[in-house]
């Protein structure tokens, strides 16, 4: 009987912290209000999400924090309140890039409609 209970938690503790996204590519989606973006490489990315209008009248350059990191095969979901003037309806821009310090290696921005 203990071994099936250690069984069972083994499967659960692995499945919480296993995350592959199936195409092996960061992908995001907006999602019940909120921005969910996939990290299925193997690579660290940070990024960073703004309502689009935005964009012309801030003065936003890429910092990679502890709290923008997005580890290899993890995921993160950022709320609608957390996205810098974003209000329903709106375009979001998503940026993300690899590495901590210029020059980077990838950097790439999407558009997202909610």
């Amino acid at each position: 009987m203990k071994i099936a209970y250690l069984f069972i938690l083994l499967i659960l503790i692995s499945s919480c912290t296993a995350f592959e996204n199936e195409n092996n590519e960061l992908a995001y989606r907006w999602e019940s209000n909120e921005l969910v973006i996939e990290n299925g490489t193997s690579e660290t990315f940070y990024y960073a999400a703004f309502e689009q209008e935005i964009l012309a009248v801030i003065d936003w350059a890429p910092v990679s924090t502890e709290e923008n990191e997005l580890l290899p095969n993890s995921f993160k979901t950022i709320k609608s309140e957390d996205i810098y003037e974003y209000e329903p309806g709106d375009t979001i821009v998503l940026f993300y890039w690899s590495g901590s310090e210029p020059p980077y290696e990838i950097f790439e921005s999407v558009k997202i409609e909610t």
